[in-house]
């Protein structure tokens, strides 16, 4: 099939552009680049180097290529930064999804996978509501990239609904492992794998406590090949339904690394959650998805990428 990969050079995108490619489908990749990285990009993969704010230019890639499929990843996907930049989150967030969506309207179009938050979707909630379901009644977002996000998806329905576009959208957990930068701000597995490999002792935000739902790039690229498959119109939480603290993290990979420095600590960042952890049970019933890489495995393989 003729597959359109909207942040395909980018950490997960790119992922999934190699599994696609095994799987003899024609990929094409569009990608900004204002955080992905051409490197990451097959030569066998055709390239649109287009913001997906550029309505005009993502019809005529549309026109161009005709997909059948689109996999959505292209996102502000910062919460630090949609907290200081609401209106560029929104426009990029939703007006980008907007643009993709219109422009599937004019081709011979199958299915539209989006990949959404889980987290930040679901915002602050009660302890015992954890691990959340996809049902979950969100009344308190924490972050304007939570609202984004989840007003995306809105669209995406919508627009399924009125036009008969097949749609999945995925709520992913916190995803790591290989071609996350560590260097930036958002990724905290990767950051601390690039401070400890350069022997920096990283901060951590908050006192240690928050946790977070980690799940490995492979299963979420696993993950999107089920919804690929899927003859139905659903949306997923992607996760392990188990919560691991900033603290643990740091363990973790500071005893792989065998790093003994204390980390630092600063304050927590605006906009993040105290917990957070995804039920998957409605993914295993329904796509047969389950996740099969353990944090501490994945971390492992992450480290060794980076070694490299």
């Amino acid at each position: 099939m003729k597959i359109l990969i909207t942040g395909g050079a980018g950490f997960i995108g790119s992922h999934l552009q190699d599994r696609l490619l095994e799987l003899r489908h024609e990929v094409a990749v569009i990608d900004s680049l204002r955080t992905g990285k051409k490197e990451n990009l097959d030569p066998k993969t055709k390239f649109y180097q287009v913001d997906i704010r550029e309505g005009e230019e993502i019809k005529k890639i549309f026109q161009e290529f005709q997909p059948e499929i689109v996999f959505h990843l292209a996102a502000q996907n910062s919460v630090p930064y949609s907290m200081e930049h609401p209106l560029e989150d929104a426009e990029t967030n939703v007006l980008g999804m907007m643009n993709l969506l219109e422009a599937s309207k004019e081709v011979k179009f199958k299915k539209f996978i989006f990949s959404n938050t889980g987290g930040a979707l679901y915002g602050d909630v009660e302890d015992v509501d954890l691990p959340l379901a996809e049902d979950f009644i969100t009344l308190r977002p924490s972050s304007f990239y939570g609202v984004s996000k989840r007003c995306a998806e809105e669209y995406l329905k919508l627009y399924g609904n009125l036009y008969g576009i097949g749609w999945v959208s995925l709520r992913y957990a916190n995803v790591y492992g290989p071609r996350q930068d560590g260097s930036q701000e958002i990724g905290v597995t990767a950051i601390f794998i690039h401070k400890l490999i350069h022997k920096e002792a990283p901060t951590i935000n908050g006192d240690g406590s928050h946790t977070r739902d980690y799940v490995y790039v492979s299963d979420v690229v696993d993950a999107n090949i089920k919804a690929l498959d899927f003859t139905g119109n659903d949306y997923f939480n992607i996760s392990t339904e188990v919560e691991t603290s900033n603290k643990q993290v740091y363990e973790t990979v500071a005893g792989i690394l065998n790093f003994k420095e204390k980390p630092n600590y600063g304050s927590a960042r605006p906009g993040d959650p105290l917990r957070s952890c995804l039920s998957n049970k409605k993914a295993k019933e329904i796509l047969g998805w389950t996740p099969k890489v353990t944090f501490k495995e994945g971390v492992q393989k992450t480290i060794d990428y980076y070694k490299k």
